[in-house]
C-alpha cells in the first residue's frame, strides 16, 4: 500500500515500503540512513520532451515523477539533473542565454594580465598591442615623411603653370603635347597621394576628381592639330578650377580612392624622376648652388622619394619581388637623405645622397625594362 511521507510542491508525495533481506526494519534503515540512495521505483517510461524554455520551475516541478535526491544525477538520456528537475529549466530561456554570442570584457590585473578566466591565457599587453595597430600598418605608406603636404602642393601649382603655357593655343599645344602625360600622370598620382596623405589642403576634398581628370589625359593618344587640343581642353579647364579649390560643374563622379597603378603609368613617372635626377645632377654641384636652390632641391628630392615609394605599391607588379624592391626603396630613402643634408646645407651629404640615387636607378634599369 502507498503512504504518502511529504509534500512537495503542494502535491503528496507517495513511496513504496520494500523489503529487503527479509525484515521491516532493515528496509527502512537501508532506505532512510544508508550511504547510498534507494533505487527509484520502476515506473512507466517518460515521455522524452524538452521542458518549455519559459516555465517556471514549480511546474516543472509538478510534472517530475522521480524521487527527489539531494545530488546531482543523469537520466538515461544523459541530460544533466538537480533534483531530479532538468538542469536547463533553471534558465527563464535557455535558448535565449545558448544564442548570447556577447563577448565579455577581461578584467585586467596588477601585472598586466587579464583575470584567469577559463580558456583565456592572453596577456593584456598583446590585446593591447594587437588594438593599437594603425589600419594602414598593413599597407599603408608614410606619405606625410615621403612628401610633406606643402612640398606636394607646391609640385600641383608646378604642374598647373605648365599646362597653363602648354594649353594656351592650339600652337603652344602643337610644341609641347608630347610631354603632357609626363606631368599629367605625375598630377594623377600627387593627387591620390593627397587624398591618403594625413594632413590638409584646400583641393583635397576634390583630389579623386583632379586624379581622374588627369589620368583621363595621360590615356588618350595626343596628336597635333586642334581636334586632339580640344579633346583635353575641357578636362585641363575643369582641372584648373579644382586646383584653385572649387568643384567646377559636370564633372564625372569618380571613386574615393584608386591604385596609384592605375592612375599613373610607370614609363610616365619614370620620366618624371629622369627629369629631376638630371636637374639635381646638372644645377646642384657645389655647396653654394645647394644653398641657392635649397627650396627646390628640397621638393625634387621629395617628388623622387615619393616616385620611388609608389611604383613599389600593389599593382605595378613588383610588390614581392625583392630584387627591384632592393632598388626602389633605397633610391626614396636616399632622395629622404637629399631633402635632409639640403636642409643642414650639407653638400657632402646631399652628394651621397644623388649618388646612391643614380646607382640605384642605373642598377634597376639594367635589370629591368617596362
Amino acid at each position: 500500500m502507498n503512504r504518502p511521507a511529504f509534500r512537495w510542491y503542494g502535491k503528496p508525495f507517495y513511496y513504496t515500503p520494500v523489503l529487503i533481506c527479509g525484515t521491516l526494519s532493515s528496509a527502512l534503515l537501508t532506505g532512510c540512513g544508508g550511504s547510498e540512495p534507494a533505487p527509484a521505483p520502476t515506473q512507466a517510461t517518460p515521455q522524452q520532451a524538452t521542458p518549455a524554455p519559459a516555465a517556471p520551475p514549480s511546474q516543472v516541478a509538478q510534472n517530475t515523477q522521480s524521487t527527489p535526491v539531494k545530488k546531482e544525477e543523469k537520466q538515461e538520456d544523459s541530460r544533466k539533473m538537480i533534483d531530479g528537475i532538468p538542469y536547463d529549466v533553471w534558465f527563464d530561456n535557455p535558448l535565449a542565454v545558448a544564442g548570447d554570442q556577447q563577448s565579455v570584457t577581461p578584467v585586467a590585473l596588477p601585472g598586466n594580465t587579464v583575470a584567469a578566466t577559463p580558456g583565456n591565457t592572453t596577456p593584456a599587453t598583446e590585446m593591447k598591442t594587437a588594438d593599437a595597430q594603425p589600419s594602414a600598418a598593413a599597407g599603408g605608406v608614410d606619405w606625410k615623411t615621403i612628401i610633406p603636404m606643402p612640398v606636394l602642393d607646391s609640385l600641383v601649382k608646378d604642374i598647373r603653370n605648365r599646362l597653363t603655357k602648354n594649353m594656351q593655343s592650339v600652337g603652344t599645344y602643337n610644341t609641347t603635347y608630347l610631354e603632357l602625360p609626363t606631368f599629367t600622370s605625375t598630377l594623377a598620382a600627387l593627387a591620390e597621394i593627397a587624398a591618403e596623405h594625413p594632413d590638409e589642403i584646400g583641393w583635397k576634398k576634390n583630389a579623386k576628381y583632379l586624379r581622374d581628370l588627369a589620368a583621363g589625359i595621360s590615356s588618350k593618344q595626343l596628336m597635333r592639330g586642334a581636334k586632339s587640343y580640344r579633346e583635353i581642353q575641357v578636362p585641363y579647364e575643369q582641372m584648373i578650377v579644382i586646383m584653385n579649390g572649387s568643384l567646377p560643374a559636370g564633372v564625372p563622379d569618380s571613386e574615393d580612392k584608386k591604385p596609384l597603378s592605375d592612375v599613373a603609368s610607370m614609363g610616365d613617372l619614370m620620366k618624371r624622376a629622369d627629369i629631376a635626377s638630371k636637374w639635381l645632377k646638372s644645377n646642384v654641384g657645389n655647396a653654394d648652388a645647394l644653398k641657392s636652390e635649397k627650396e627646390k632641391v628640397i621638393e625634387e628630392a621629395h617628388l623622387l622619394a615619393a616616385i620611388a615609394k609608389v611604383i613599389t605599391t600593389e599593382g605595378y607588379g613588383y610588390v614581392d619581388d625583392k630584387g627591384f624592391l632592393g632598388h626602389a626603396n633605397p633610391m626614396s630613402e636616399a632622395s629622404l637623405q637629399m631633402v635632409e643634408a639640403a636642409k643642414a646645407d650639407n653638400f657632402p651629404d646631399f652628394d651621397k645622397g644623388l649618388t646612391r640615387v643614380y646607382k640605384a636607378c642605373t642598377e634597376c634599369h639594367s635589370e629591368y625594362k617596362e
